[in-house]
């Protein structure tokens, strides 16, 4: 048995992250700058779209193997075949919903190329997303990080080619998403067929994907709900007010995202862990704790972004993005306390109960919508800001309300310091058999 703590895969995962974080950041002030605050805003509104669709369209998969490699009670070779299956019939039923949004946004018609080159890179996009999840189930994190951090920094290299030396404007992001996950589209074929070895059989395995697509529906109607909540924004603010608007808050909300990669990184460790251990009670004891320690930092860090962000986002992106600073610090509380909700969220999943996250977000996110209907014309990104707060907001409290229920802990526990919080890494080790 080998022992190992959530600390170290948290800060393996942290640093996977913080090169993604970067990276995304580099990305956004070449392309804030290079393609103006319309053409970032064409860029964001259109990117938007296959976020959204995939985060259904990909049926939980991802999460349905992590369960399934975790609890070992299925044969990997032919979880890797259905795997295979699912991918082909995902990224078919991806490209025509997209397809279909795409053709009939009649307001403010999309560009056909930069359409064929977002549909085409859709399949890449799915195939790393599925093999994240057979890495995060087999619990090899360094894999999971390398498929994690890959894409964004190959997109950021490409970026500086297409869009700043050879002067492709929005044509140029696309094309560096593209072919950057179709570059990691062969790292994960190296390690799956080449060093798993996995035997892939075109066979329909009914009974394993039936149960995978069960499980995972599930976990889509969660994911595709909150990235709703995410994303419904931009939609919005493309429709009832101006692509320069969209451009502010992208920014924006780029920016006060950085917040969430504390629990980014801790989530997938506390998915990971919750599908490989019988010990339930001392997981989500540790989960309580790396909660009350995730909102503290993330508290750290909606300071430190507050207060600089005057001075940062006009260095960094320009003048021109001025209008984005009063944004980003009007969304950072709601955006903070969502880091609760993820981190409590992925103990959940792992457990194979995605189902609150629905009970909860869907009225937040009828509330996003209506209250962006009534707020975007008048106050523009900004009303968005409001929308996103109230939200964000009401779904995480009501979401913390089922959780204590469900796991039979007083929100009270769960929301109160202990000494022991800020020394948790030293008590949540969990056997692990290699």
């Amino acid at each position: 048995m080998a022992r190992k703590s959530y600390l170290r895969d948290i800060l393996s995962v942290f640093g996977s992250n913080l090169s993604v974080t970067i990276s995304n950041l580099a990305i956004g002030v070449i392309l804030s700058r290079f393609l103006g605050a319309a053409g970032f805003g064409l860029y964001s509104s259109l990117i938007v779209v296959p976020v959204i669709v995939i985060g259904f369209t990909q049926l939980g998969i991802r999460r349905s193997a992590i369960y399934h490699i975790g609890r070992k009670d299925v044969d990997e070779n032919n979880l890797a075949s259905a795997l295979i299956l699912l991918w082909f019939y995902t990224s078919f039923l991806s490209i025509i919903i997209c397809g279909l949004v795409f053709f009939f946004s009649a307001s403010q018609p999309y560009d056909p190329l930069l359409v064929v080159l977002v549909l085409l890179t859709i399949p890449f996009l799915l195939m790393n997303l599925f093999a994240g999840g057979i890495f995060l189930g087999k619990e090899k994190i360094l894999r999971a990080n390398i498929i994690n951090a890959g894409p964004t920094l190959f997109t950021l290299v490409l970026t500086v080619l297409f869009v700043w030396l050879m002067k492709l404007s929005v044509l140029g992001a696309f094309l560096a998403i593209a072919l950057a996950n179709f570059l990691m589209f062969f790292f994960v074929y190296h390690t799956i067929i080449g060093e798993y070895r996995y035997k892939i059989t075109w066979k329909y395995h009914e009974p394993l994907m039936k149960s995978m697509v069960k499980l995972g529906l599930v976990n889509a109607v969660a994911i595709f709900v909150m990235q709703l909540n995410y994303r419904i924004d931009v939609l919005m603010l493309r429709k009832l007010s101006s692509l320069e608007q969209v451009g502010f808050y992208a920014v924006a909300v780029q920016i006060a995202e950085q917040v969430w990669h504390i629990p980014y990184a801790i989530e997938t460790i506390v998915l990971s862990r919750s599908a490989n251990t019988n010990n339930e009670i001392g997981v989500t004891r540790a989960v309580s704790s790396i909660f009350r320690v995730s909102m503290l930092a993330g508290i750290l860090v909606s300071v430190i972004i507050f207060f600089t962000a005057p001075f940062l986002i006009p260095l960094i992106f320009g003048k021109d993005y001025a209008d984005s600073v009063p944004m980003i610090q009007a969304i950072i509380p709601g955006v903070l306390i969502l880091v609760g909700f993820r981190i409590l969220n992925s103990r959940l999943t792992g457990k194979g109960n995605p189902e609150v996250a629905i009970y909860t977000f869907v009225p937040a996110l009828v509330i996003n919508f209506i209250a962006n209907l009534f707020l975007i014309p008048k106050f523009g990104g900004m009303g968005a800001v409001w929308a996103t707060n109230i939200s964000y907001t009401l779904g995480s409290i009501a979401f913390l309300l089922f959780y204590s229920r469900k796991i039979k802990m007083p929100v009270k526990e769960i929301i109160s310091f202990k000494k022991s919080d800020f020394f948790f890494y030293r008590a949540a080790l969990f056997p692990r058999s290699k």
